[in-house]
């Protein structure tokens, strides 16, 4: 039959490789094969009987929940990286997203105290690594924290104080923080800014990775003494869950033999993981996560929107980093044409279930066992993440879609200052390998 572009890879997929073929564009002959493969169960009348979403006005988060620690979070959290207002505009617009996340019932937020930081705070870190500066200057200094503590203050003030907020917030590895106690302050300093007396949930941002004298030969590595910091806040009652950040499966088993022998349990690891982020370890350290019981979170679970059906070749996000993605960049190893071929794929399924791209995205990191952390900025963000819950892909779908982000060929590595692997500290970046 005559498809669509934008409809046309499932429908080719039950037609001829040809088709399929041409619906690909320059996706490799083992590719077609590879998803012809993985789709080899997908009939049309398969694919017409399967559920739809839940209706709009549900509220699936109140049920579809998942487990961290001793928290009973939705299965899909609020992301705040983008929680940075300008102006009283951007503060009203930020807090009506709040207020809708609590309507939705979707009532775990992620933080951080490096959130909110400028290039001049993050130039301040640089020069507070290498001895010059202060601390109150360095990475922010936990304004986003601030400005999510306000408004978790505000919601238990007022009527939906009765909605059981649940916040999440991150300590940031730097060489002036040399032993344990420093997370014990900084994890009291988080608890203030947010207005609380323990912290839900609380990480070690990355690896120990902010090395600004290695090329000199020096460096000290204080991954330990920081794992030692959380089992003192877990102890004193800071926090009630503690977790780590982009650790791979080596690091993570490190932290968890070494936090079980202090008698406090390791509740998340928090990484980069979505369709188009699945290897260099990421899909290793899931299942890692899985088997130690610890929960994995994923972080850009849409790739910062490259996996929202939202943007393609016509029209470009703001964000010029994410063009190459979106447009191609042979120099990159991105084929003409980017994403396209697995929009097209997350389109088709979504038609069929009544949904969106962007939910069957968010869909697919739930079904892998991960707690999906959606950035949301806008009140319409959050009604788009909760259609993502209530439902599940089935095996042949999540196989479709593996199928087609592989033959995409590439690997979402971020934009900007955010990478997938890496993190700016001000005189560059420094980066780790979950692998």
């Amino acid at each position: 039959p005559a498809l669509r572009r934008r409809s046309s890879i499932i429908g080719c997929l039950m037609t001829s490789p040809r088709a399929t073929r041409r619906a690909l564009g320059s996706a490799s002959t083992l590719s077609v094969v590879l998803l012809l493969a993985a789709t080899s169960v997908v009939t049309p009348t398969s694919l017409s009987s399967r559920p739809k979403t839940p209706h709009p006005g549900s509220r699936p988060a109140t049920s579809d929940r998942a487990r961290i620690g001793t928290l009973d979070v939705p299965s899909i959290g609020l992301g705040t990286i983008k929680w940075s207002p300008g102006n009283a505009h951007d503060v009203d617009r930020l807090k009506r997203t709040f207020d809708a996340a609590l309507t939705e019932d979707l009532t775990f937020f992620d933080s951080a105290e490096r959130y909110g930081a400028s290039i001049p705070s993050l130039v301040q870190g640089a020069l507070r690594s290498v001895g010059v500066g202060s601390e109150e200057q360095a990475f922010g200094s936990g304004s986003g924290e601030e400005l999510l503590g306000s408004f978790v203050q505000g919601a238990k003030a007022g009527s939906a104080g009765t909605k059981g907020c649940m916040v999440a917030t991150k300590f940031t590895p730097v060489p002036w923080r040399r032993d344990s106690q420093s997370v014990v302050d900084a994890c009291r300093a988080s608890a203030e800014r947010l207005g609380v007396a323990s912290v839900d949930l609380y990480q070690i941002h990355m690896p120990d990775v902010v090395q600004p004298f290695r090329r000199f030969g020096r460096e000290h590595i204080k991954d330990v003494d920081y794992w030692d910091g959380l089992a003192e806040c877990y102890h004193q009652g800071l926090t009630r869950n503690v977790g780590v950040s982009n650790y791979g499966p080596t690091l993570l088993e490190r932290a968890h033999a070494h936090l079980a022998a202090k008698g406090v349990p390791l509740s998340s690891n928090q990484i980069n993981f979505s369709l188009l982020y699945r290897k260099k370890g990421s899909q290793a350290t899931v299942d890692r996560c899985l088997e130690l019981g610890v929960t994995p979170l994923a972080y850009y679970p849409l790739a910062m929107g490259v996996l929202s059906g939202k943007w393609d070749a016509s029209n470009l996000p703001p964000d010029r980093g994410l063009h190459p993605y979106l447009i191609g960049d042979q120099g990159r190893g991105i084929p003409k044409g980017g994403v396209q071929p697995l929009v097209d794929t997350l389109r088709a399924v979504a038609e069929q279930r009544g949904c969106t791209p962007a939910q069957v995205s968010l869909n697919w990191v739930l079904c892998k066992g991960a707690v999906a952390i959606a950035g949301a900025s806008r009140p319409e963000h959050i009604s788009s993440n909760a259609g993502a819950l209530g439902w599940r892909l089935d095996e042949s779908e999540v196989a479709l879609l593996e199928a087609a982000a592989d033959a995409c060929g590439f690997d979402f590595e971020g934009s900007g200052l955010k990478t997938s692997d890496s993190k700016f500290v001000g005189y560059g970046f420094e980066k780790w390998a979950l692998d």
